[in-house]
Order: structure tokens, then C-alpha cells, then sequence
């Protein structure tokens, strides 16, 4: 959790007690917040996609495992993507050239 002071500019990082032990985390979270979420994480519904983004609110867009299949993807609008998992089939520099420039158009 990060924490500026008024009087100047350093910014303070507290570092979980668990993060070093993710089991312990999970089962600490879980059970004293009944699903696990960080005490300074605050969850919020979902908006469609299509719907206009609230003033101070940041899209974000989660894909994951396209395997060089992204051709027939369509993207919605976002101010972030996220994509994790593998991009492409094999790894070969022609798919992660092909991933680059998919990246350049959306």
C-alpha cells in the first residue's frame, strides 16, 4: 500500500506480512475476509464494455493465450491491456513479430 505524506514527496511501500508466503496469504484472506482480498484492495462491478467509462475510472482490457490467433479478435476500447499466457503457437520470431504488430493496430 503506498502512502504520501502532505509535507513532502516520498511515497511509502508497505509490504504485505504474507507476501512471502502465499499459502499463508490465501488461507489468512480467505478466511478473515471470506474470499481473498488484500485489506487495501476495494472490488467494484464490472461495467460492459460498451459502456461509457465514468470520469476517473481506467479501462481495462484481460486477454490471455491467443497463440498467434489474433487476427479474428476484436478488441474493445481500453485504457490497459492485459495479456498473459502464451501469444503464440510455437515461439518462432515470425509470431512474435506478427503479436508485435497486432499490438501496434490495437
Amino acid at each position: 500500500m503506498a502512502r504520501r505524506t502532505s509535507s513532502q514527496s516520498k511515497v511509502t511501500i508497505s509490504v504485505d506480512e504474507y507476501s512471502s508466503n502465499p499459502t499463508q496469504a490465501f488461507t489468512h484472506y480467505n478466511i478473515n475476509q471470506s474470499r481473498f482480498q488484500p485489506p487495501h484492495v476495494h472490488m467494484v462491478e464490472p461495467i460492459p464494455y460498451d459502456a461509457p467509462k465514468p470520469a476517473g475510472h481506467t479501462r481495462f482490457v484481460c486477454v490471455s493465450d491467443t497463440h498467434s490467433r489474433t487476427d479474428s479478435i476484436q478488441m474493445p476500447y481500453g485504457d490497459v491491456l492485459l495479456h498473459t499466457g502464451d501469444f503464440t503457437e510455437l515461439g518462432l520470431p515470425s509470431e512474435v513479430k506478427k503479436f508485435n504488430d497486432w499490438l501496434a493496430r490495437v
